[in-house]
């Protein structure tokens, strides 16, 4: 990937919420990147981009590389089950990529975008936001430090209790709430376990919401060096913490506003030792951050937090729940695991 000689030219393709709130915001608060270009179905949005960006507007991102504009980079945050053929197509036209979670919605997919990637020599950034987390940065530098000991099992659990009307309500769209909060409650437990996932158990459930998708999901993640990985999101008023990790030495727990560690020596009947230490920061990662380490990678070639491997480690966990909870069996996970065809 050639770093360019100026600023950055980025089109993001998807003008919704996530397209402004995120990825246009994240742009914008670093003066390395350029918006030059915006794709948005609704002609609404591409007014709006261009009332508030002043940028060129397309309908969709066809339009935009047949236009043949000077571009570095292209930010995909459409409906789930058109990120692999935009990605593609860029690939194709050697743009690196943004790609919004969940960056695929199954192994072929990735697989795909992949081979696109290296066969294109063109780069991707899938974009897994809880890696810049200051919530998740801090635990991870905790169970590094061996603060509570050896960690023999983690649970990341999120809860809300609303309905939703949208397309992520319909399979057929990628909807689902397992890949829409995989990437923020799978995936942080997979890169805070620094060992291969050895068998997953899933359950999926429809709850409160219209549609055919998923809105409730259990997880049971089993890892070759023994820990157990608990996920789980569930439709409730109230729940438990958003981390809850012990050690053989104590345990972590966090609410996202503050991680308390608690320390205790198993062999004594000593009060346990207690330490409150306050998150700084937006809780699933600060988008600006995440652009500035994208443009750190165009201009001194840095490394990116979320590798293709990592992205696709994700994936095999993510299709592993979904056969699990079809199944009705734990999925043994091996080198090469394959989903089959439900």
């Amino acid at each position: 990937m050639a770093a360019p000689s100026q600023r950055i030219k980025a089109a993001i393709i998807g003008y919704g919420e996530s397209g402004k709130l995120s990825h246009a915001y994240g742009l914008q608060a670093n003066p390395e990147f350029e918006i030059v270009a915006i794709c948005d179905l609704s002609r609404e949005r591409r007014d709006q981009a261009q009332s508030e960006i002043g940028c060129d507007t397309f309908a969709n991102h066809q339009e935009l590389l047949k236009a043949s504009p000077e571009l570095d980079l292209a930010c995909i945050v459409t409906r789930s089950d058109t990120h692999c053929e935009i990605a593609c197509d860029f690939l194709r036209a050697k743009i690196p990529c943004v790609i919004t979670k969940p960056w695929v919605l199954n192994q072929s997919e990735a697989r795909g975008i992949l081979e696109a990637s290296e066969k294109n020599q063109t780069r991707i950034f899938p974009w897994f936001p809880m890696y810049w987390s200051p919530e998740y940065t801090l635990i991870r530098k905790l169970i590094d430090e061996k603060a509570i000991g050896d960690v023999f099992m983690l649970r990341r659990h999120v809860t809300q209790f609303r309905l939703r009307y949208d397309w992520q309500t319909e399979m057929k769209f990628g909807g689902g709430y397992l890949l829409n909060w995989g990437p923020h409650i799978v995936q942080p437990i997979l890169g805070l376990i620094d060992s291969p996932v050895k068998s997953v158990f899933g359950k999926l459930q429809q709850v409160i919401n219209p549609g055919d998708a998923d809105d409730n999901f259990y997880a049971l993640l089993e890892f070759e060096n023994g820990t157990i990985g608990i996920a789980e999101y569930t439709q409730a008023e109230e729940g438990l913490p958003s981390f809850m990790i012990q050690g053989n030495r104590g345990m972590l727990r966090s609410d996202g506003e503050r991680v308390t560690i608690i320390k205790k020596d198993p062999s004594t009947d000593d009060e346990p030792l207690l330490e409150k230490i306050p998150i700084d920061g937006k809780r699933f990662g600060d988008e600006a951050h995440i652009y500035r380490d994208i443009a750190a990678c165009f201009k001194n070639g840095d490394s990116y937090r979320v590798s293709p491997q990592t992205a696709y480690r994700g994936t095999i966990i993510l299709d592993a729940i979904r056969e699990s909870h079809l199944s009705n069996q734990k999925v043994d996970i091996s080198e090469g695991y394959v989903t089959p065809k439900a």
